[in-house]
């Protein structure tokens, strides 16, 4: 009988990469079930889309590294990736555009700087960050058919029985719901396709500012509506929530620590309370508008705290996330995105390698200050 002989210090978990990835989908599965309910299914066509071209990208690359696909394959780190791009593009976005996405996170952003442990910068924020320099108009509009904008337009040249144009873009539980989506992803599949707008530009919170003075969910306690409601516009609001709880799942199972989210958070908090301004010329949205209407939870979560592009000394990830916090509120009010989320986290990566070099904790064993020698002295 042999025995392991081993010498502090030692660290060791009881988690795999592969089982920390699992827990991660996990907890993203709230948020993209409310965004299903309140959007449909073109956020679910997305996820699918974006991880079948991952992994056909990410058993490719391992290929040409000569590294064994199944072993790799099994972290699900390239299924995360995928995941969190298939949430960020509007939804039922066309198939090329997720494509060329997820190319270049899987491709350039992750496996050109030597794969996973080794990419300086989040893969699909760099994807999101592409797509949305490149396809400006892609990127910021909703895609929805022409056929089903224009009411002159049979729908039943695409295979949709002529039904209310709301019931058919809220109900995505429905088969024309299904279709719909379907059409939404893959437009192609529908005749006379040239007849298709680019996209129909639509207005979020951070535009309008609904919530710049009450909460949706207390409007809809007010109103008698139910909260999960599509007339009650508290998808934002629930789908923030969603993320949230999912990332209090990850604090309790230790996947993330509380440094990262909680200085995104409080750094967002604090910066919009002292320029929210009631009344004033320039409107700047409440706190409430800045953590509950748009992706907020999402990056503060799921994004930002990426173990290998984020800070990982304590003091590093605390400063780490007043940066990504400070930009995102920036890029929001006085910049020309008012989508921030992938910008900012990019902006704090380039930062990660220089804070972790300043806030290395020191060697075990050693003094934090080594006394001077007599020569020195």
């Amino acid at each position: 009988m042999t025995s392991l002989a081993s010498s502090s210090p030692m660290q060791t978990s009881s988690q795999s990469v592969s089982d920390i990835m699992k827990l991660v989908l996990l907890a993203l599965m709230p948020g993209v079930l409310v965004a299903t309910w309140f959007f449909g299914l073109g956020i679910l066509i997305n996820i699918i889309l974006s991880c079948s071209i991952a992994i056909i990208l990410e058993s490719g690359m391992l290929r040409l590294r000569n590294r064994n696909i199944r072993h790799h394959l099994s972290d699900n780190s390239a299924l995360v990736t995928a995941v969190l791009f298939g949430i960020a593009i509007p939804p039922g976005s066309p198939w090329w555009l997720v494509a060329t996405g997820i190319f270049f996170a899987i491709v350039i952003a992750k496996h050109l700087y030597g794969g996973l442990g080794q990419n300086p910068f989040n893969p699909a924020m760099c994807g999101y960050a592409m797509l949305l320099l490149a396809f400006p108009l892609e990127m910021t509009g909703w895609h929805i058919p022409n056929e089903i904008i224009d009411s002159s337009i049979r729908l039943d040249s695409l295979g949709i029985p002529e039904i209310d144009k709301t019931q058919l873009v809220f109900s995505p539980f429905s088969l024309s719901g299904l279709q719909q989506s379907l059409l939404l992803a893959f437009p192609f599949f529908a005749s006379n396709s040239q007849e298709f707008v680019d996209g129909l530009a639509m207005a979020t919170p951070l535009i309008e500012f609904k919530m710049a003075a009450h909460s949706a969910l207390l409007k809809t306690r007010d109103s008698g509506l139910f909260w999960l409601s599509r007339q009650a516009e508290t998808g934002w609001e629930l789908i923030n929530i969603g993320y949230f709880l999912g990332g209090l799942f990850l604090l309790y199972k230790r996947i993330i620590s509380w440094h990262i989210p909680f200085s995104i958070l409080l750094t967002i908090c604090i910066i919009s309370s002292l320029f929210y301004a009631p009344g004033s010329v320039a409107v700047y949205g409440t706190p409430y508008l800045h953590l509950f209407g748009s992706a907020t939870m999402l990056a503060a979560f799921f994004i930002a705290t990426d173990p290998v592009s984020a800070a990982t000394s304590k003091q590093g990830k605390i400063i780490y996330g007043v940066l990504i916090g400070c930009a995102i509120y920036s890029i929001r009010v006085w910049g020309s995105y008012l989508d921030s989320i992938a910008f900012a986290v990019l902006f704090g990566n380039f930062f990660a390698p220089v804070l972790d070099h300043y806030f290395r904790p020191r060697i075990y064993g050693h003094a934090k200050k080594l006394p001077q020698s007599n020569s020195e002295a």
